[in-house]
């Protein structure tokens, strides 16, 4: 389970993000958008984009970089309806 705390201070706004045992606090950005929407359920990039505000382009290199480190990983999904197409899904590792 993933669990993320914004927290405002006279420095900025900061997130805590906890991923299991492991606490990171990391300026709120764009990975920080993705990993809350993905701790809810699974989504493509183009839902990511829509969530967070952010273009296709933006969300596919952030995702690039959660994959390496292991925090994402992505699948091909069945979309109904489409004739058996299928789109690349991301979800939570954890």
């Amino acid at each position: 389970m993933v669990k993320v705390t914004e927290i405002k201070s006279r420095m900025g706004a900061f997130c805590i993000v906890e991923l299991g045992e492991y606490k990171l606090i990391t300026p709120c950005d764009t990975r920080v958008k993705i990993i809350r929407s993905l701790s809810e359920k699974e989504m493509t990039a183009d839902d990511l984009a829509k969530e967070i505000g952010a273009s296709y382009s933006t969300v596919m290199d952030h995702m690039d970089l959660l994959e390496k480190a292991g925090i994402a990983e992505s699948f091909l999904r069945k979309i109904d309806g489409e004739n058996g197409r299928r789109k690349i899904c991301f979800r939570l590792t954890s």
